[in-house]
């Protein structure tokens, strides 16, 4: 598991354990630390998106799903590395899972409002880099889900898939 204990939003957060509570233990309020599987840790990723205005519908938001798990469990984190693996992964270029994953950022105009208020956290409102937004969920997904597992392997690696529209187009050339 990758160690976001030093991520910039949680550093920057009251520390809840100042005022715990019964009360906010049972509200949600403070996650435990506990074992969960990676589909566990993707459904926590895809509830945070959700919930702070992304279209689940896009691809973007399906790339930045994935590359918020890599950033979450993946202790040698690299965000070139990770997009890279998810394209290859999904049939096609680095450039079109970044674009998607910036598509699905600019469509969405709460983030950052909503993540102020559910991190209670001054985020100032141009954070909507790639590598902005992903520390924000990352930050989320401690606070709310706290999940660690034990694998950092990711089974859509095992296999990726063929741009068949690529194959089709160049007749199976590159370039």
């Amino acid at each position: 598991m990758h160690d976001i204990s030093d991520n910039i939003y949680l550093t920057n957060r009251d520390n809840p354990l100042k005022s715990y509570t019964l009360d906010r233990f049972l509200h949600n309020e403070l996650a435990i630390e506990r074992a969960a599987s990676m589909n566990d840790v993707r459904l926590g990723i895809y509830n945070i998106l959700l919930s702070h205005g992304f279209h689940l519908q896009l691809n973007g938001c399906n790339f930045l799903s994935s590359l918020a798990a890599r950033y979450i469990v993946k202790s040698d984190y690299n965000e070139k590395k990770a997009i890279s693996d998810i394209a290859v992964s999904n049939g096609t270029d680095e450039e079109f899972v970044v674009g998607c994953i910036n598509g699905s950022i600019i469509r969405n105009k709460d983030f950052i409002p909503t993540a102020r208020k559910t991190l209670g956290v001054e985020i100032p409102y141009e954070k909507t880099g790639i590598t902005d937004v992903v520390t924000i969920i990352g930050a989320l997904f401690k606070v709310y889900y706290n999940y660690t597992v034990d694998t950092e392997h990711f089974e859509e690696d095992d296999i990726p898939a063929i741009n068949f529209s690529r194959a089709i187009l160049n007749h199976g050339k590159k370039g």
